[in-house]
């Protein structure tokens, strides 16, 4: 994991030559994907034409397409957003205008799937693109800009502005009178419309695109239109028209060669939330198929993606003995590493397995934890928070515990008032219905009836909803059969051309079996090059697991590896109070338990915020942000890493208290200069930092207070923004005389 943080944190950089080695570094990761995808040998073959070239054009082509494999296959938005950004810098030096709109297009569609995040950069990109285009009058840059901007619009909620954009979208197309273009912009006037909640026009504009790609026989395009009425018709619940648009687009990808087999996988998982949306059962095998998949090719939002709806089928269906079976039976390597990745859901789950257990004790204590973790996660959606106390009161109800469901189970009816999805009502059903019972239950009849009137306008609003719901089906079935009869005459049309057409086939099934066997041939010796290069590729990955790229490719070419000074970096020095007493009254076993319980949470929380672990010595952790690569958010980072480690001990602190259990306390000490950096011994490499910035910090740690954040006056100055800090006055520090320090305060 140091690796890969390395390499993210060169990519940030912006620095070209650092950039390369980053990308070599990734490479090794390509190798997770399934032989049926044709990314390995994509990735591979696009890094040897970049770095083979020094054609701007070709360059900035071969990093865009990186950054959408990045995004799309390796799950990685962060280098994703790095290399589309190298891209980008390399086609504005070459002031080419038609290349900085491809580029500022390309980041665009390589960062679409976390455009909430880089939301703000992409907008400035897109105008960039649009100002150029209209000083040069390039109307195909243009329209792909605009097309791209009317994605970025809708992937944010803003469907108002999107539709004017696919207008404009569709105008240009008509001018330059691309069949193909015209389409593509019919489905993206279909998504404003169907965000606009204007469904009946939305699936018109899906069909006229539908139809027109059928026309030309573009078999992506075709791909893409199917996949939109699949997801339109799901949410419109007509599941029949949804599962037979999902089989339409799934056929396509199975005839394409080679076979995108992740396109497929997720046509699947698309046909399983078709089957969870009509509150059927999944098929375990069906299920089992696509997780052992993602596993084996390391894609691991499918794999999230895949666990969370197997999951919420069998709990919506109350078959909790299901769930404990698939996990404690089939996968429990999965649900021991929940803790590690997502321990809210592994809490949560606890929750569950243990009451099925008949230990509610433990079940209460499993659902505290996990609601401890929603409080801190804001970017949870709000149907989340709200099923989650939906779940944790109905559990109370069933303990017996009703003053604490009815709070649970109001935390659940103020989430679901946010929620936006048609899911809404149905949260707030439940909510509702329970308050309503419970309070009837306590004698509090004033707000039991609160709760009923609440419950009686939920309930019509769904009756209403759903007649909607009838009314507009109504409408896309006499629209979709219209749009079958113009379909089955065109198709007629093209049968009698490929009756014509049959006639020459004899002639080319000769060459296509020659051809067959050149293929075959030409394969298998691909893939034993491809033999050849692995036991290269195996010893290389052992010595980047331990070491930065750049430091690991010097010191196998040289020999050696030179040390880099960094101008400015906070370095972090924690220490467990009374920790050599403590020690003395635990067995051995029981101390390295311990001691790996802590440090395991270290490493967590200080790889949330981009720090880098630099070693342990004996109950003293070390650890520096603003490196290997530099950046301007190093002391911010470190001292909200701080303040997560103080209320994680404080929180350990406080629950071995009740039971009478030993515990420690921390002081923690922060500096802020700089340092140099670099690999020390000729065995068993380890990165390391020196300089006099480490040894303030060390005594800022030694000089400070248990349960306390001690930073020097250079930290202070970099940080006073955005945390509380109290002055200590000039402290005496060992052999650095009186240094200016501060007590770090949490913000309420």
């Amino acid at each position: 994991m140091q690796g890969i943080s390395t390499m993210k944190g060169y990519l940030k950089a912006n620095n070209t030559w650092l950039f390369f080695l980053g990308i070599c570094f990734s490479l090794f990761f390509t190798c997770k994907v399934s032989a049926q995808s044709p990314l390995p040998d994509t990735i591979s073959n696009l890094w040897t034409a970049y770095r083979n070239t020094t054609d701007d054009s070709t360059r900035v082509t071969c990093l865009s397409q990186l950054a959408y494999f990045y995004n799309e296959y390796l799950e990685d938005w962060v280098i994703s957003d790095s290399i589309a950004d190298a891209a980008i810098r390399i086609a504005e030096k070459s002031h080419r205008p038609a290349l900085q709109i491809l580029a500022y297009n390309k980041y665009l569609e390589s960062t679409l799937g976390e455009s909430d995040f880089y939301y703000p950069k992409a907008m400035d990109y897109s105008r960039k693109a649009i100002q150029i285009s209209k000083a040069v009058n390039n109307v195909p840059l243009m329209w792909l800009t605009k097309r791209n901007l009317a994605g970025l619009l809708l992937s944010v909620g803003n469907s108002e502005d999107a539709l004017t954009v696919s207008y404009e979208t569709r105008w240009l197309a008509a001018v330059m009178n691309d069949p193909a273009k015209i389409a593509e912009s019919y489905l993206y006037v279909g998504s404003s419309r169907e965000g606009l909640k204007k469904k009946i026009e939305a699936v018109r504009e899906y069909q006229k695109s539908t139809s027109m790609a059928e026309k030309i026989g573009d078999l992506k395009l075709r791909r893409k239109c199917y996949s939109k009425l699949s997801s339109f018709y799901t949410e419109a619940m007509l599941y029949e028209e949804a599962v037979r648009y999902n089989s339409m687009a799934a056929k396509l990808i199975s005839e394409a060669k080679p076979i995108d087999s992740l396109a497929l996988m997720w046509s699947r998982y698309n046909l399983q939330l078709i089957t969870v949306r009509q509150k059927q059962l999944l098929a375990k095998q069906d299920v089992r198929e696509i997780i052992d998949y993602a596993i084996r090719t390391g894609n691991d939002r499918l794999k999230a993606g895949e666990f969370a709806l197997y999951r919420k089928n069998l709990l919506d269906s109350d078959t909790v003995n299901m769930l404990f079976s698939f996990y404690a039976v089939d996968y429990p390597v999965e649900f021991a590493n929940l803790y590690l990745t997502d321990p809210e859901m592994y809490y949560r789950l606890k929750a569950y397995f243990t009451e099925y257990e008949n230990k509610p004790d433990s079940a209460h204590y499993y659902f505290r934890q996990a609601e401890m973790l929603v409080r801190y996660e804001p970017g949870k959606e709000a149907i989340y928070w709200s099923n989650f106390y939906n779940r944790y009161g109905e559990f109370l109800v069933r303990h017996g515990h009703k003053a604490e469901a009815i709070e649970k189970f109001k935390l659940a009816y103020k989430n679901s008032i946010s929620v936006k999805t048609q899911f809404k009502y149905d949260y707030l059903l439940v909510a509702s219905r329970n308050l309503e019972r419970l309070y009837a239950e306590l004698g509090d009849y004033r707000n039991a009836w609160h709760y009923a009137s609440v419950k009686l306008r939920i309930s019509d609003s769904i009756s209403s909803d759903a007649k909607k719901d009838q009314v507009m089906a109504e409408n896309v079935k006499q629209q979709q059969a219209k749009q079958e009869a113009e379909s089955e005459r065109d198709r007629q049309k093209i049968r009698q051309g490929k009756n014509e057409s049959n006639m020459l086939a004899g002639g080319v099934v000769f060459f296509i079996i020659v051809s067959l066997l050149v293929f075959r041939n030409y394969r298998n010796q691909k893939r034993l090059n491809g033999l050849l290069d692995e036991a290269k590729k195996q010893s290389d990955v052992l010595l980047l697991n331990i070491l930065p790229y750049d430091t690991a490719e010097e010191l196998k070419s040289k020999g050696r590896a030179s040390a880099k000074r960094f101008d400015q970096v906070t370095v972090m020095f924690t220490d467990f109070k009374n920790f050599t007493q403590a020690s003395e009254r635990m067995s051995a076993e029981e101390l390295v338990n311990e001691i790996n319980f802590y440090y395991s949470e270290f490493d967590n929380i200080i790889s949330r915020h981009n720090i880098e672990k630099i070693k342990i010595i004996g109950d003293s952790y070390m650890c520096a942000g603003g490196l290997p690569v530099a950046n301007d958010s190093h002391a911010h980072d470190v001292v909200q890493a701080a303040i997560d480690l103080q209320e994680f001990m404080i929180a350990q602190r406080d629950e071995r208290s009740e039971k009478g259990k030993p515990f420690f306390e921390l002081r923690i000490g922060i500096h802020t200069g700089p340092v140099v950096a670099g690999i020390v011994g000729l065995k068993k490499f380890a990165y390391d930092i020196w300089g006099d910035t480490v040894n303030t910090a060390s005594r800022m740690e030694n000089t400070g207070e248990p349960n306390k954040i001690n930073i020097s006056g250079e930290t202070f100055e970099r940080v006073k923004d955005r945390f509380c800090c109290i002055y200590r006055g000039k402290v005496a520090a060992k052999h650095k005389g009186e240094i200016d320090m501060y007590f770090v305060e949490p913000l309420a």
